[in-house]
């Protein structure tokens, strides 16, 4: 009984200094990410391809720019897009509360897209004929990732709604994903 206690002893003590001497190879705190203050901080011009992938196989590439700029006379930090350098989209980013994450993507023609900022994703969530699009902008680095996520507004599918047992079981809707882009652009200045 003495001998089994001295080696259950032995076991925790070599157990116990391997967690010390872990802890102690490493004494930073873990930070998951260094988070940039937005748009501040995201100010730049970024470039790089994007991918277009549809749900029936195809795909394609073009050139993809995004320019953040510091606000203008109206506050606005301009948010230009550009592809392939002949489609040119100029919006205007308005900070609505930067403590909640809430922001407007104006686009100057009676369109306003509410924007959240939660962690380093810049996200918004809006309906355009027929079609459901989450955008998401992720600044990672010296670089920012975008991806559009495109669904049709019609579901696809609905199941659940059952009972089973005691659980009362709640419908899902399904939507079929129709495209998806990504983009890692880099910054150029």
């Amino acid at each position: 009984m003495k001998v089994r206690s001295m080696g259950i002893l032995f076991l925790y003590a070599v157990v116990m200094s391997a967690c010390v001497s872990k802890q102690t190879v490493s004494s930073e705190p873990l930070v998951l990410e260094d988070f940039k203050q937005f748009p501040i901080d995201w100010i730049g011009k970024y470039a790089g391809p994007l991918r277009i992938s549809s749900a029936n196989g195809d795909t394609s590439t073009i050139n993809m720019e995004l320019i953040i700029d510091y606000p203008d006379a109206e506050g606005y930090f301009p948010w230009v897009i550009i592809y392939d350098d002949s489609d040119i989209r100029k919006y205007g980013l308005e900070v609505i509360n930067a403590d909640k994450g809430l922001y407007k993507i104006n686009e100057y023609n009676s369109i306003e897209l509410d924007a959240h900022l939660i962690e380093n994703h810049f996200i918004s969530r809006f309906n355009l004929l027929k079609n459901d699009l989450i955008i998401d902008y992720e600044h990672v680095g010296e670089a920012i990732i975008a991806q559009f996520y495109i669904s049709g507004k019609n579901k696809a599918n609905t199941t659940g709604g059952e009972v089973i047992g005691d659980a009362a079981i709640p419908a899902v809707d399904t939507y079929s994903i129709l495209v998806y882009q990504k983009a890692v652009l880099r910054k150029k200045e």
